[in-house]
């Protein structure tokens, strides 16, 4: 007891204390941390991890403007936007033609004006508009009929429309005006032919002064 009494001093007595303060003082750090003490500095990275985030502890208050992408929302969750301006429009392209057959000869179809082949320039829809002045070319007592349609690269499409005279008594030159219209299929781009043709069914019929037109409308 003598010999550790001559050995004490009082430095092994203070450096003995602050060991302890310093043990004790870990403790406390450790289990004891004042309020708000903890920053960013403190933490090692990815020490937090979405498990350890508290329910609903995250809110819009809390996260940086303009940091959030369109991947980071559920499906649905994000409002449509305005609607976008008008697209440009599609080519457009136009043809025309004008004939006449004279007196038909009531034997078959007869062509009476076309476009001739034309290049659309993209594939979409034709409108054809065509007109044609009919007349009798006989005096008598029979009735002067005929029928016309539309032909698109030789083939009859639309409905025919009928013409003539409605009495048996008439005189050369009791004429009328025929008038169609009608709007194709979907047509592909390329080379196509436009054309009205038209048929003798009754007397003696003449068609003159016709005309057709022929317009792309826009891209189908």
């Amino acid at each position: 007891m003598k010999q550790i009494r001559k050995r004490l001093t009082y430095a092994n007595v203070m450096s003995s204390i602050a060991v302890f303060m310093v043990l004790g003082g870990a403790a406390i750090a450790a289990t004891q941390l004042p309020k708000n003490s903890v920053g960013s500095k403190q933490l090692k990275k990815n020490a937090v991890t979405a498990a350890k985030i508290k329910k609903n502890a995250v809110n819009g208050a809390k996260v940086k403007d303009g940091s959030l992408k369109a991947g980071d929302f559920a499906a649905g969750q994000l409002p449509a936007g305005p609607k976008g301006d008008t697209g440009a429009v599609g080519p457009t392209f136009g043809a025309f033609g004008e004939g006449g057959c004279g007196d038909l000869l009531g034997v078959s179809f007869e062509v009476c004006v076309s476009t001739g082949s034309v290049n659309l320039p993209a594939s979409g829809r034709v409108l054809l508009v065509a007109s044609s002045e009919w007349d009798n070319s006989n005096d008598g007592n029979s009735l002067n009929s005929g029928e016309c349609g539309f032909l698109v690269d030789g083939k009859a499409v639309g409905p025919e429309i009928n013409f003539g005279e409605q009495a048996q008594v008439h005189t050369i030159g009791e004429s009328g005006t025929i008038s169609m219209n009608y709007m194709t299929a979907a047509l592909p781009a390329g080379a196509h032919n436009f054309a009205v043709q038209c048929f003798e069914n009754d007397g003696s019929i003449s068609v003159d002064d016709s005309t057709l037109s022929a317009v792309l409308l826009g891209n189908s």
